[in-house]
């Protein structure tokens, strides 16, 4: 199996054996780094869009994973945070990804490692302005379907 197959595999395992989505992952794994945030900084900080940021918070939720505390004085504000369940989560899995991605650069030089290090930085950083920009102004609306039906400019 190559490597890109195996960490594809790994994630699936890690959503079959804990019940968690790649998403929610990102968002453990954030909340153990940083600690707790807003629901929107966490969306930012993670590149999922706030409605998939809140379908995937009320899952995180529901399995006692993250706690939700209002901010004084604000009722519409609130603050997401890890539970005891969710950092133990964390503490399970988090060795597990580490290994998996040490495996799969293996083949890479330090200086090359640098390199898409920097390239990566830098693709996420175009991503977001080209979100910030509206040059991505459609999403999948998988709730009815998951892609447009019929396309809007059929000569395209």
């Amino acid at each position: 199996m190559d490597k890109i197959h195996y960490l594809s595999s790994f994630c699936h395992r890690i959503e079959g054996r804990y019940g968690i989505t790649r998403e929610a992952w990102q968002f453990i794994a954030m909340l153990a780094a940083l600690g707790p945030m807003s629901p929107s900084d966490l969306a930012a900080k993670t590149t999922v869009d706030q409605s998939q940021a809140s379908k995937t918070l009320k899952g995180l939720s529901a399995k006692k994973l993250i706690y939700r505390r209002a901010v004084p004085g604000d009722g519409r504000r609130a603050t997401i945070g890890l539970t005891a369940s969710g950092q133990t989560m964390y503490e399970q899995i988090f060795p597990k990804v580490v290994e998996v991605h040490h495996s799969v650069l293996t083949e890479l030089s330090r200086q090359e490692k640098k390199v898409l290090s920097t390239c990566l930085t830098k693709i996420q950083s175009g991503a977001a302005l080209a979100t910030a920009m509206g040059l991505v102004d459609a999403h999948a609306d998988r709730r009815h379907g998951g892609s447009r039906a019929v396309w809007p400019n059929p000569a395209f």
